[in-house]
Formats: C-alpha cells, structure tokens, sequence
C-alpha cells in the first residue's frame, strides 16, 4: 500500500454525514455497476456491508430470489446517515446500524457474507477492518472488497482530501492471504476513462474465508 496526501480528519462521522446528504439519489451507472459485482456470490443468509453510507447494496438484494430468508445489516459510523437509512428503508429483513468496521462489536462467525466496498482507501488501518470483516465471517463466507486501483498513478484523482491509500492487486492480496487461498479479482473499467476522470479503474476481490 502506498499512502496518499489524505486527511484523516476529513473522515469524521461529521462529514460523511454531509456527504450523505450531498450524494442522496445521485447514484451513476458505475456505482451501481460495482454494488452488482460485489454481490454476485450472495447465495442466501446474513450479509454486512460495512461502511454502508450511500450503498445500494440494500436495494439490490431486495431482487435476489436467496434473499428471501436472508438478512442484511449496513454498518457505518455516520449517525445521521444511518438514522435516516433506518427511518426511511429499513424493512423485515433489514437492519441499519451505526458501528465501528474496526470493532463491531457483533458475534464472531455470524455472516455468511460481507462487503468492504470503496471504504479501505478511506481509513486508517485497512488490515484492521479486513480482520474484523474475516472475524465475523463464517467459515466458507464471502467477503467481496472493492478499492480505486492503483491511485498512486495520478494522486488525488479520485477524491483528494478522503483517500489515505493506494492499493494495486499485490497488496489487496497480502491483506486477505491470511485466511484464505480461494481468492478472485477483478478490474472494472471504462472505455471512457481517459475523457471523464471519474470512472477511474475499480479493483474488486472476492475471498472465501478457511
């Protein structure tokens, strides 16, 4: 991993609680595109998505015929943001709740799925949300991880301020190899890249926990 120019400090629950509010129904093809992708595996059962804030992810299951029995829990430090969650979507099978993807305090071995999507880059000690992530996880789990690839190229160019690291496939690789073997990976692009620099390159992993 190598570090960026980031702030930590401009990943307050503060702000992203602005940030909410500032990206509410302004989801684009690409972000759709990556929640799609990261839950392609969910087969059925308890699902996390940790550092939920603005995912869809909730709305997408909602269509899988193996959700039916399922449950899924958002997890994010943004109070304001997962109150309103709550307030406004949380249903049966679903619950929001505001945690720490560090210590979540929820039973070891509960989830048969989770998801660390484009929130690695933001925190301060990636290996810790990626061993909590494994620690809740039941053996033969899902976890799906998504980060910008290899942001180093051109610091800054996704998101200046909130972005603490760079990650290439090498270094998702020795976060996720201490429990497991059964890893797959996979770079979303856009032919459109190089015109609109927003659609920056997406490195997705899907790792079945030992």
């Amino acid at each position: 991993m190598i570090r960026l120019p980031g702030q930590i400090e401009k990943n307050s629950p503060q702000e992203y609680d602005k940030v909410f509010q500032e990206r509410k129904g302004k989801a684009n093809w690409q972000d759709t595109r990556r929640w799609k992708e990261l839950i392609k595996f969910y087969k059925g059962g308890k699902l996390i998505d940790l550092g939920c804030l603005d995912s869809q992810i909730w709305a997408l299951i909602k269509d899988f015929s193996a959700y039916r029995n399922g449950f899924y829990y958002g997890i994010d430090s943004a109070e304001g943001a997962i109150r309103e969650m709550n307030e406004k979507y949380g249903w049966a099978n679903a619950k929001f709740i505001v945690g720490d993807v560090y210590d979540t305090k929820l039973k070891s071995g509960l989830f048969d799925y989770a998801v660390l999507g484009e929130i690695l880059e933001h925190l301060e000690s990636p290996r810790g949300a990626v061993a909590e992530a494994f620690r809740i996880l039941k053996s033969g789990g899902v976890l799906a991880i998504s980060v910008p690839l290899e942001e180093i190229r051109e610091i800054g160019a996704v998101d200046l301020e909130r972005h603490l690291w760079s990650f290439d496939k090498q270094d998702i690789m020795d976060l996720v190899k201490p429990y497991s073997d059964k890893i797959r990976f996979k770079i979303l692009r856009s032919k459109w890249f190089l015109k609109y620099k927003y659609c920056w390159p997406q490195l997705l992993c899907w790792v079945i926990k030992k």
